[in-house]
């Protein structure tokens, strides 16, 4: 298995028609491993291999090779093998096929196996199916409800706060009159506003008072 540096396609064509069966199973062992499967079959076939044909279908995982294999058990009567096939290639082989087979040879008894582990194998593939899709349980779907309404009242709440008169931050007064209050501007930099004067530092234009009215 691990030296292969060799032509291994020339060294099985030697061996195939050697004289000793173990030198023949070589042969289609080396096919076999540069997946030629349908070569290391027909030579295993020849020699009643049987064992040998399953595990190279199997290994081959082509359903075309594994189902014409086991319409060979079939014709030529191999019971045992054929169901040895099923067994092996489980999960490779289309339970239609296996249905037609045992229904065409009488191999009722034989394709049983295949067809109560198929069933099992379908039921547990539906359950698993059936948990993933089922909807949730009543408390969990109140549990979403009220998160989802808890979530719709905070945003609410900063609408609420972005729609406020003046459109200012919480906790400041409103402007009305759209006036500017410049009181904080009269005790700035400890400056004290003297009568007759403006809370900007200017005198007062003659006529006027110094509160904006006129005398």
């Amino acid at each position: 298995d691990k030296f292969k540096n060799f032509n291994m396609i020339a060294l099985a064509s030697k061996l195939a028609t050697h004289e000793l069966l173990e030198f023949r199973r070589i042969s289609a062992y080396v096919y076999r491993c540069n997946s030629k499967w349908s070569q290391s079959i027909e030579l295993s076939k020849n020699d009643r291999m049987w064992k040998d044909c399953i595990d190279t279908a199997n290994e081959s995982a082509d359903a075309e090779i594994i189902e014409n294999l086991l319409r060979f058990f079939c014709e030529t009567s191999e019971k045992e093998c054929f169901c040895a096939a099923l067994y092996t290639c489980f999960a490779h082989v289309r339970p239609d096929v296996v249905l037609e087979l045992g229904w065409l040879n009488g191999y009722h008894n034989f394709i049983m196996p295949f067809f109560i582990q198929n069933m099992r194998q379908t039921h547990d593939r539906l359950r698993a199916l059936e948990e993933r899709t089922k909807p949730p349980k009543e408390d969990e779907n109140q549990d979403l409800i009220a998160q989802t309404y808890s979530q719709l009242g905070g945003f609410n709440n900063m609408l609420m706060l972005e729609n406020a008169p003046g459109g200012g931050m919480p906790g400041m007064p409103p402007q009305h009159g759209g006036g500017i209050d410049m009181s904080g501007f009269a005790n700035a930099g400890g400056m004290q506003l003297q009568p007759g004067m403006m809370p900007n530092g200017g005198m007062p234009q003659p006529g006027m008072m110094p509160n904006g009215g006129m005398y």
